[in-house]
């Protein structure tokens, strides 16, 4: 759920992206796509291993999905195992299960850290989000999709329809209210066939905001959240 976190490797945080080779936007997408994929087939994972085994040498498009894609591994690697965002993850899963019996509150509490990343992103830099969304808008869902049927070897037939809901929907700028990272958190869950977090989540989001910041300055010294 933290799509900017990942993007934020190839994203300049001065607002001057350069793009020497014309690919900066597909390795943006990239880093996206292990979150796609998971949407849209959850049989299709584009682990390390498999990225490594893709052949991309027809394609520099191909290569730059991959170089994202292969980022987006290495930043999980780096974020779960890291002792602050475990924290932070855990202390929101306990708020989550005194707010109501029920909930799938582990879940919660990572799924809302990642979100809040996002958000002190988008708060300490107000250009991220609007230049991660143009470089979706600049590439094609063919490209992608092709690609990700080569490294999953599955059909993927509704991945193109969700490129083009992702970049409509603009979703990610409901990260800046707390009502807007419920909605987002509600929508997980039901696609996940999870107990919905309660509306006074709120609460809850609202502390949990104003404690994200350590994490991201830890995280994105180069970003001044």
């Amino acid at each position: 759920m933290n799509y900017l976190a990942h993007s934020v490797a190839f994203l300049a945080t001065d607002g001057a992206d350069v793009d020497v080779d014309g690919l900066l936007f597909w390795r943006v997408a990239g880093t996206s796509l292990p979150d796609w994929l998971r949407v849209v087939d959850k049989h299709a994972r584009v682990r390390p291993d498999v990225l490594d085994a893709v052949d991309v040498s027809d394609d520099a498009r191909f290569a730059a999905l991959r170089d994202g894609a292969r980022r987006h591994h290495d930043d999980d690697h780096r974020f779960h195992a890291d002792d602050a965002f475990d924290a932070h993850s855990a202390d929101l899963a306990a708020r989550f299960r005194l707010l109501a019996p029920g909930l799938r509150a582990s879940t919660l509490g990572h799924i809302l850290t990642e979100m809040l990343v996002d958000a002190c992103l988008m708060r300490a830099d107000p250009t991220l989000l609007p230049r991660y969304y143009a470089g979706l808008d600049s590439i094609g869902e063919d490209v992608v999709t092709a690609f990700s049927r080569r490294a999953t070897g599955r059909p993927l037939l509704e991945l193109p329809v969700l490129l083009q809901r992702f970049k409509r929907s603009r979703f990610l700028e409901l990260y800046a209210s707390d009502e807007g990272v419920l909605d987002c958190l509600t929508g997980v869950c039901q696609r996940a066939r999870l107990p919905l977090p309660p509306s006074s989540s709120t609460t809850l989001i609202a502390q949990a905001r104003t404690e994200i910041a350590p994490i991201v300055a830890h995280f994105f010294p180069h970003v001044h959240a």
